[in-house]
């Protein structure tokens, strides 16, 4: 058996897989506001350091959300290009994907995710989580 009969994936699957990851990012940025609403009420509720820490936390997987969208792109494009089989031209454009993602500030774009929920106003669902500390089933 030739191990290439093991990575034969019809166009159409690498097509959709690579439309998947581009679902994927969109629903992990979705999430991601989603969260910070939660959190907002949560550090409303407490104060102090716990509040502070709590959003803290929050804070940190906004951060690690953007690593992961970042992958979740270079992996989209790879996917793309692994079609009809990789030139050195998209191996180099791999590589440089690689490399533009290394040099993202995290912290400053995990900050725009944040942010983009304040400005285009998505308020979180209504949580059962919330309902823990305002002591109604609504949050």
């Amino acid at each position: 058996m030739n191990i290439n009969d093991d990575l034969a994936f019809s166009e159409d699957d690498l097509t959709q897989l690579a439309k998947d990851m581009g679902v994927m990012r969109e629903y992990l940025d979705k999430q991601v506001r989603r969260m910070d609403g939660i959190v907002d009420q949560v550090e409303a509720g407490w104060q102090g350091r716990t509040g502070k820490a709590y959003r803290a936390l929050h804070r940190g997987a906004a951060e690690d959300a953007v690593r992961i969208r970042g992958i979740l792109a270079v992996l989209e494009q790879a996917i793309r290009m692994s079609r009809d089989g990789f030139t050195e031209d998209e191996l180099e454009k791999l590589r440089s994907f690689s490399r533009v993602q290394s040099a993202v500030d995290v912290a400053a774009e995990a900050e725009k995710l944040q942010a983009e929920g304040l400005r285009t106003g998505s308020a979180a669902p209504p949580s059962s989580i919330a309902s823990i500390w305002t002591g109604s089933p609504d949050g």
